[in-house]
């Protein structure tokens, strides 16, 4: 049974462990070199933007099953990423997912590099109290180009793609202190 890594990220050094955390899980799930290239960035992404806007946080990362299973994969497996924190949350989530918004003087490509990389990805956030980021990476990117990664689903201020969380969401939220949805 695939174990989940639990970097706490408090500091600069601990962005390298969420990487490698990254990397070893994407081994396990089978993941090519590519794309285990795109968990490891996303997690460098998210841990990062853990240190610049929220002082820390948490990063969960695990090994799941596609939420569908391929035709041509009845064992299709991902990566799972998920930030948390209780930072001051994120005012404008849609503007945040786009690239060249910054509230760090950054090139604000962060997220939006995370978003194209992934399958699936979900940011709920209520300033004030904190956000929520999860990410999968699978071995071959799926669904409709243009929602999401390359080819995967998107989702902003707690709607979360086919209206289901990702495993652990509620988990993250409850973390957080708000819920894993607008109406929960």
């Amino acid at each position: 049974m695939p174990r989940v890594w639990d970097v706490p990220v408090r500091d600069s050094t601990r962005v390298r462990d969420a990487r490698v955390a990254a990397e070893e899980a994407a081994m396990l799930a089978g993941l090519d070199e590519r794309r285990t290239a795109a968990a490891a960035l996303v997690a460098t992404e998210l841990a990062t933007n853990l240190l610049k806007h929220a002082e820390g946080g948490q990063v969960l990362i695990d090994v799941v099953a596609a939420p569908v299973l391929r035709e041509d994969r009845a064992d299709a497996r991902m990566v799972q990423i998920a930030a948390v924190d209780h930072g001051p949350g994120i005012a404008d989530v849609p503007a945040a997912l786009r690239d060249g918004f910054s509230t760090s003087r950054s090139l604000g490509a962060g997220l939006g590099t995370c978003v194209r990389l992934c399958d699936d990805f979900a940011l709920h956030s209520v300033p004030g109290r904190g956000t929520v980021a999860v990410a999968r990476v699978s071995a071959a990117p799926r669904g409709i180009k243009g929602q999401g990664g390359p080819g995967g689903r998107v989702s902003a201020g707690g709607q979360w793609p086919g209206g289901t969380p990702p495993f652990g969401t509620v988990a993250c939220a409850g973390l957080t202190g708000h819920a894993a949805a607008p109406d929960g």
